[in-house]
């Protein structure tokens, strides 16, 4: 009666990270002391809007990792970090999540339709993303882009992953900083 002791693995647990402080690039003041950018709202696929980290199989078929999850909300996560780095490379304190509160109006709104971001152990994470910069009150257009960034995942494993995911939307925040830079440059 030789019955083998069966344990689950471990739950491990990941979230994005900004870049640190000091990759502050060029000065901003050419964009006014009191510029303010309002980060969301951002429009995620169901199928990752979940606890557990999704990875892609092939085109078609993804795979969700139990015991490799979010620390956080996955979107949440996304939209903090995007708003850290945007606030580290302005550089401007003034930086807030949707939904900010009454008091805070931004003078750029940038909303986000994320399509695809995942990758594949030990091959590329892949950032697909429509979106555009609006006026204060987020009714006029001042710019649409859709940006395709892929980084490399060096290793197979899933903190690898996360490390080319973060790389990933620093890629990403630099791109929107450049284009708020030209719109607001006189």
């Amino acid at each position: 009666f030789g019955a083998a002791c069966s344990s689950t693995p471990p739950t491990k647990f990941y979230k994005l990270n900004s870049f640190p402080t000091a990759q502050q690039e060029s000065p901003a003041a050419h964009l006014g002391e009191d510029i303010s950018i309002g980060v969301g709202p951002v429009e995620f696929p169901e199928f990752l809007n979940r606890p557990q980290i999704v990875t892609r199989k092939s085109q078609n078929q993804v795979e969700i990792a139990e015991f490799h999850r979010w620390a956080g909300s996955f979107p949440g996560d996304f939209s903090r970090v995007l708003a850290k780095n945007i606030s580290i490379l302005l550089p401007s304190d003034r930086v807030a999540v949707y939904p900010w509160g009454e008091q805070f109006s931004p003078t750029y709104r940038v909303k986000l339709d994320v399509e695809q971001f995942d990758g594949r152990l030990g091959e590329r994470v892949v950032l697909d993303v429509t979106w555009m910069v609006t006026d204060q009150e987020g009714t006029n257009k001042l710019l649409v882009r859709r940006s395709l960034i892929e980084e490399p995942v060096p290793d197979n494993n899933y903190e690898a992953l996360v490390v080319a995911e973060s790389n990933a939307l620093a890629t990403f925040s630099r791109t929107i900083v450049q284009e708020i830079r030209k719109l607001g440059a006189p």
